[in-house]
Parts: C-alpha cells; sequence; structure tokens
C-alpha cells in the first residue's frame, strides 16, 4: 500500500514526511543497504547504480537512469549516521546534465535569484526515522544554500520524485516482509 508523501518547505529547506507500513530498523536498512537502496532509488520509471560505503565521511555514487536513457549521478559522503534513527548524506547533483542544471537555473531565476548566484552546492539531507504505530515515520529534511534555490528544485519536481522514489520504496518494503 502506498501513502501519501507530504511536501512542505522551511527556512531554506525541502521538508518531506512519508509513513511506511514496516519496522523502523527493515526501514533504516533500505536506506543503508546497497541492493535494497538501488530497488527504489529515484523516480518511478527509473533505475538506479548505487556504490555506497555507510559509514561517517563515507563516499556515495547514486546513478538514477531514466527511461529515455539519461544518467542523472549524485556524489558525495555520509555525514552523522545514528543506526535506525537518522543519517545525514551530502548530496552532490553538480554532475547531472547541463538541461538539468539549465532547468534548475531557470527555476532560481524565477524564483528571484540572480543568474551569477546559480550554484550547485552539495545538499545536506537529514533522513530521521522514528516509530509510529507498527510502522514509521520517514522525514527527509534537504537544506539548501539559500531558498531561491529550494524553490527551483521545487519547481522542478523535487516532491514529485521523491513521493514516486517512496512509491518504489514502499514496494521494496512489502517483498522484505515489512
Amino acid at each position: 500500500m502506498s501513502y501519501q508523501t507530504d511536501v512542505a518547505t522551511e527556512a531554506n529547506d525541502i521538508v518531506l514526511s512519508r509513513f511506511f507500513d514496516a519496522p523502523r530498523p527493515l526501514v533504516f536498512m533500505a536506506w543503508v543497504d546497497p541492493v535494497m537502496l538501488a530497488e527504489w532509488w529515484g523516480p518511478e520509471g527509473f533505475t538506479a547504480t548505487v556504490d555506497i560505503d555507510v559509514r561517517e565521511g563515507g563516499e556515495m555514487s547514486l546513478v538514477m537512469h531514466s527511461p529515455d536513457g539519461e544518467d542523472y549521478p549524485i556524489g558525495g559522503h555520509f555525514g552523522e549516521i545514528v543506526p535506525n534513527e537518522s543519517l545525514v548524506m551530502i548530496m552532490d547533483a553538480s554532475r547531472h546534465s547541463e538541461g538539468w542544471h539549465e532547468a534548475v537555473k531557470a527555476g532560481f531565476v524565477e524564483a528571484g535569484g540572480r543568474p551569477e548566484d546559480y550554484n550547485a552546492d552539495p545538499i545536506r539531507t537529514l533522513i530521521t526515522f522514528a516509530d509510529e504505530g507498527a510502522g514509521t515515520r520517514v522525514i527527509v529534511r534537504q537544506t539548501f544554500t539559500m531558498a531561491t534555490m529550494r524553490d527551483a528544485h521545487i519547481k522542478l519536481g523535487s516532491g514529485v520524485g521523491w513521493s514516486g522514489s517512496f512509491n518504489k520504496l514502499d514496494a521494496v518494503l512489502e517483498n522484505a516482509g515489512g
């Protein structure tokens, strides 16, 4: 069963909240096990290649493969990790295609940013996991360098992409016995 992803903005952040009908240790595992992560990472219709070293300072490489053959590589590293409670991912999308960057830049300018201030700085992503009834509430907080950059990502469909990923995560958790 798929649940709704709530999307909000706060300061320079996009905050996504989603309930998963699975125990917290299993939901956490889906974020740190490379095989499980590859099964759900990326919007619906996308596949992913995952190479992660899950430890503080450990490198990550996540490549989303679109149905039309375009790749969206995300590099970065892990920050603080508290098993089954929280996980920090510092995500760098600077290697995304020029077309993607132009779309984000257009949204950035439309939101009031100056073209010369556009950047592809890494996005700090804090994921928290909390018991909720028999399931788990996951909150993803992505922090951008500017509210205009946050707004550009919202305009490009960040909330829709995460929601699609979470729909896939629901299926992964169900298949894993969650």
